[in-house]
């Protein structure tokens, strides 16, 4: 951001130079050989000055190009054509001014204008110095302008390097939510089952009740740990994911298959090929899939039987599908969150899946690559 200082700083230093090179010219102070040089060198200046006004205060167009064309004529006036004259300083500021705030094509015509005024100057007036005027306006327009394409180039990394990060960071919070609803949904799907025993279990055996209610305890205080995790993550800047809410693999689905079975749910799986030889990555998306397919069926058909076959290639790629009996008449429906995301992190891995009901089932089918 521009400092508000600095353009009325820049136009006062600016009006400073002016008045020095006519005070100069006005006293002889530099080697005129014009007729009237004072009466020229002040037209000259307060031309400039204008013609600065108008390119700084103007927007970017035929206004400000034609000021900034005119703007080395009148430095020529101004310093009366003289080499010794502070106004050919001016010029190579100006130079480098046009190169760090017009567009490249503008700033160049009026850097040849420049060169043209310099060449004219020595024409006019012969002097060996003329050519250190035009090496000086040069490189300090290049240069200047070298400057301004960097910090461009600069400013650009840095917003890209910006979206990237708000996009890393909008990606992170998505999964953590999806994580979220993964955990409660399971863990809310297998206490239900387990109350739901529990209360059939009252009357004739107490035994199997209590155990129920642990079993349901045991999980509730599981998901509340990873919930910490997961909440932990948000709350400390600079935590690790993948150290703070370690992600599941296809090696714990087994222990998930108990847990349903643990609860009451009718389960039948069958798999073929080793899981833990499919990738982290792959076996993540696999289990939150399988645990989202299990809490949906234990939802939604709760005394319904439900049967998970997954194969596993021997390159890590695995083809999956969770089948549960609808209990009623099946309707078509979009899914809420767990089935969004579901479907997102299947495609996150270049996988594809299908969910809805065929014939008197709500089946789910995933293949997901290696």
């Amino acid at each position: 951001m521009t400092p508000r200082w600095l353009y009325p700083a820049g136009f006062a230093l600016l009006v400073l130079l002016v008045a020095l090179t006519w005070a100069q010219t006005s006293t002889n102070g530099c080697d005129c050989l014009w007729p009237a040089a004072t009466a020229w060198s002040l037209a000259g200046g307060v031309a400039f000055v204008a013609a600065c006004l108008v390119m700084v205060r103007t927007a970017p167009g035929r206004p400000a190009e034609v000021a900034g064309l005119l703007a080395p004529v009148a430095i020529a006036a101004l310093t009366a054509l003289a080499i010794n004259s502070i106004g050919w300083f001016i010029l190579v500021c100006y130079v480098g001014f046009v190169a760090l705030t017009l567009r490249l094509w503008p700033g160049v015509v009026m850097w040849l204008a420049s060169l043209g005024v310099v060449g004219a100057a020595a024409y006019t007036t012969p002097d060996p110095g003329w050519p250190n005027w035009l090496a000086a306006a040069t490189l300090v327009f290049w240069g200047c302008w070298v400057v301004r394409y960097r910090i461009a180039v600069g400013e650009r990394l840095h917003r890209a390097e910006s979206a990237a990060t708000a996009a890393a960071a909008l990606a992170e919070r998505q999964r953590l939510a999806a994580d979220l609803h993964d955990i409660v949904a399971h863990t809310l799907a297998v206490t239900v089952l387990h109350l739901g025993g529990v209360r059939l279990a009252l009357e004739h055996d107490p035994k199997e009740a209590a155990a129920g209610v642990a079993e349901a305890e045991r999980l509730a205080r599981q998901s509340m740990a990873e919930l910490r995790k997961v909440v932990r993550v948000l709350a400390e800047e600079g935590a690790d994911p993948a150290v703070v809410a370690p992600q599941p693999t296809a090696a714990r689905l087994p222990e998930l298959f108990e847990e349903y079975r643990t609860a009451g749910l009718e389960l039948e799986t069958g798999v073929e090929g080793e899981l833990p030889s499919v990738g982290p990555t792959t076996g993540m998306v696999l289990y939150r899939l399988v645990q989202e397919a299990l809490a949906n069926a234990s939802r939604h058909a709760p005394r319904c039987p439900v049967e998970v076959r997954l194969r596993v290639a021997e390159d890590g790629a695995v083809l999956a599908t969770v089948a549960n009996v609808l209990p009623g008449r099946p309707s078509r429906h979009n899914g809420g969150m767990g089935l969004r995301a579901m479907a997102d992190r299947v495609r996150m891995v270049g996988g594809q899946v299908t969910a809805g009901p065929e014939d008197d089932r709500w089946v789910v089918r995933a293949e997901l690559p290696a």
